[in-house]
């Protein structure tokens, strides 16, 4: 909240909207005393996507950001995110790139929009987006974006939670795309926190298929999104899910679940994993866990990989 206080852009509605919190937010929202603050309390806790859906519903004004409590912006984000969509007026939104923190405030790594966009011009549209997000996954930040209220309300209107779970926001950006293009300011113009609930056991070892996928999938599905692809798009989607299944075989590995991770790896050898492996360090780093993973089966040595495995997790915790 203080981060928001401080931007250098002014004229600013600052709605908190809590949700049933208990952890004291709305004693100290009220301390604070700035006439812009406006504290919207929800009746029953409405979950994150009905959250989600009820700040679309309170937003005011030309546009709107919706803002996470544990995040940091920097003073002159709004500033530039407002300078940005007046200067395109035909943007439905505006992104940034972020550095990442930890529950110390300390730098641990950033989210930066892919070389491809960078280079490009300032308006990304929905092929250019889909294209990267094929080969990069999702980049777009969510709490860095800002939107026109109108598009919030008129075109998003709700977070499809029921249909992509905790990937929706993919979802809402590409909805977005579909009535505009948007822009991705190239600076860090916020600090975006990873807590230690994301990197939760449940999380760590999780076996399901991302999430990711299932908006992917769906867009895919529509017959004039498969026009805008090419053999090369789809190859980057084929890679993706390839990382993804190699990493759910890591995580059945080391939840004890061999047989899971036996079904999750059966072509690790094929051309395209090769090709994947020669051309970048990411796909050599998959198919060098695939291989050890696939090896390990082999010899029986189930237990030895889980242990491995779990050790190198907790070390990239660190």
């Amino acid at each position: 909240m203080r981060s928001i206080l401080a931007q250098t852009y002014s004229n600013l509605t600052i709605l908190v909207v809590d949700n049933q919190s208990t952890d004291c937010t709305v004693d100290v929202v009220q301390s604070l005393d700035d006439p812009r603050i406006a504290v919207h309390r929800n009746p029953v806790n409405l979950g994150g996507e009905g959250n989600f859906n009820r700040c679309i519903a309170l937003a005011k004004g030309k546009y709107t950001a919706i803002y996470h409590a544990d995040d940091i912006y920097e003073p002159e984000m709004v500033a530039a995110q407002v300078e940005f969509l007046e200067s395109h007026p035909q943007a439905s939104a505006v992104f940034t790139e972020a550095a990442l923190i930890d529950q110390s405030d300390n730098f641990i790594g950033e989210i930066h929009q892919p070389a491809s966009l960078a280079a490009g011009r300032p308006l990304h549209d929905f092929p250019e987006v889909f294209k990267a997000v094929l080969e990069h996954s999702n980049f777009l930040i969510c709490p860095s974006v800002m939107a026109l209220t109108s598009v919030y309300q008129n075109d998003i209107r709700a977070w499809r939670g029921e249909l992509f779970g905790s990937s929706a926001d993919l979802d809402v950006w590409l909805r977005m795309l579909q009535k505009g293009p948007v822009g991705i300011i190239p600076r860090r113009l916020m600090r975006y926190r990873i807590s230690q609930s994301q990197w939760s056991a449940n999380v760590r070892i999780d076996t399901n298929r991302s999430a990711f996928f299932s908006v992917v999938d769906y867009y895919l599905a529509k017959d004039d999104v498969q026009k805008l692809l090419t053999g090369a798009d789809m190859v980057n989607y084929e890679r993706l899910e390839r990382r993804d299944r190699v990493m759910r075989a890591a995580n059945a590995m080391v939840g004890r679940q061999p047989e899971l991770a036996r079904e999750l790896c059966p072509s690790i050898f094929s051309v395209q994993a090769l090709r994947a492996a020669l051309q970048a360090r990411r796909g050599l780093a998959v198919f060098l866990l695939a291989l050890y993973i696939k090896l390990m089966l082999l010899l029986h040595l189930n237990e030895l990989a889980g242990e491995s495995l779990r050790h190198i997790k907790r070390m990239a915790r660190k």
